[in-house]
């Protein structure tokens, strides 16, 4: 799976960043609409490992590579050499906590699965929900400024908004 076209990875290696897509793309894949990948959880990710999430780095380090170490001695491959079918093995394992190697890999699991959500469903400007897409799929229309009566009670069908604070610092 190719990591979607972004930026610079800041914290992950290329290698771990290409394994995060994988499985950000099991986690939440693209259908008939884009998935975590190319709405951008990867670049979110490494992003907030950059930053607010700088303590959980080693931890992420560590479960890709002990992802990728239980690929290797069940299935002889690596990860991203996986069929879909053993990836979802693998990381069935991982989820259930059975990476006797990793001994945090039910943690690990649960904290990248979060925050692949993250990034698919973030205020865009920490990195993921490129062009509001995850909003989009969900009809959320972003941080409003109030609504009208005739949305009390009813779907709000607006066009997503961004915060922008740049504009408002402008101010």
């Amino acid at each position: 799976m190719p990591m979607a076209k972004s930026k610079k990875l800041q914290v992950l290696t290329h290698e771990e960043g290409l394994i995060l897509a994988a499985i950000a793309d099991r986690i939440f894949p693209k259908t008939d609409t884009p998935g975590a990948v190319e709405i951008g959880a990867v670049n979110y990710i490494d992003v907030a490992l950059a930053g607010d999430y700088a303590a959980l780095a080693p931890l992420y380090s560590q479960g890709l590579r002990a992802i990728n170490r239980y690929a290797r001695s069940e299935f002889h491959k690596t990860f991203l050499q996986l069929t879909e079918a053993e990836k979802e093995a693998v990381l069935r394992a991982c989820e259930a906590g059975a990476l006797a190697s990793f001994k945090p890999a039910a943690e690990f699991f649960e904290t990248l699965r979060y925050h692949v959500l993250e990034g698919v469903f973030c205020e865009p400007q920490y990195g993921g929900n490129k062009d509001m897409t995850g909003w989009r799929l969900v009809d959320f229309p972003g941080q409003q400024f109030g609504y009208a009566d005739a949305y009390i009670d009813k779907r709000v069908d607006l066009e997503p908004i961004s915060v922008d604070y740049r504009k408002a610092e402008e101010k």
